[in-house]
């Protein structure tokens, strides 16, 4: 790396294995240094470019990040939907949150089930939050008439 003139940051630069539960189980290093005697730390997460990659490449600490996130502004928009009206509050949502589920979502193909329902509750969260529905109704026809299906 010195014939390059690259230099690592110890204090950022992260090691991750990736691979199967199975594998990681039986993998047993501490940490690795490297010949100029920098000792770079292993981590079960890295983010990277706003995605959080873990070490099975399950993205559930991602999805997990937006559901958190996106819950917490709903609740504010709610808290201040008398002062937007419909289109207002569809530009916002789709600005603050929908953004969100639509950010390198290519990555999410082959995700389990239990995950994808994760994104489903939160975009269908988030068409309650427009028409100011409740808990419990259904969301169907708002999906479709805000185009998010």
């Amino acid at each position: 790396m010195h014939q390059y003139c690259l230099q690592l940051n110890p204090g950022k630069t992260q090691l991750m294995v990736v691979g199967p539960p199975k594998v990681l189980n039986n993998i047993h290093i501490k940490g690795a240094v490297l010949t100029s005697g920098i000792c770079i730390r292993f981590v079960k997460f890295a983010k990277n470019l706003g995605m959080i990659f873990d070490d099975t490449m399950t993205f559930k600490k991602q999805i997990m990040e937006i559901k958190k996130d996106s819950f917490r502004l709903m609740r504010m928009i709610k808290k201040l939907r008398f002062l937007f009206n419909e289109k207002q509050l569809k530009l916002l949502v789709n600005s603050l949150i929908v953004c969100k589920l639509d950010y390198c979502n290519s990555l999410y193909y082959g995700i389990n089930e239990s995950l994808l329902n994760e994104l489903q509750m939160i975009q269908n969260a988030a068409g309650k939050t427009v028409f100011g529905l409740y808990k419990h109704d259904h969301v169907g026809d708002t999906l479709k008439k805000l185009h998010w299906l």
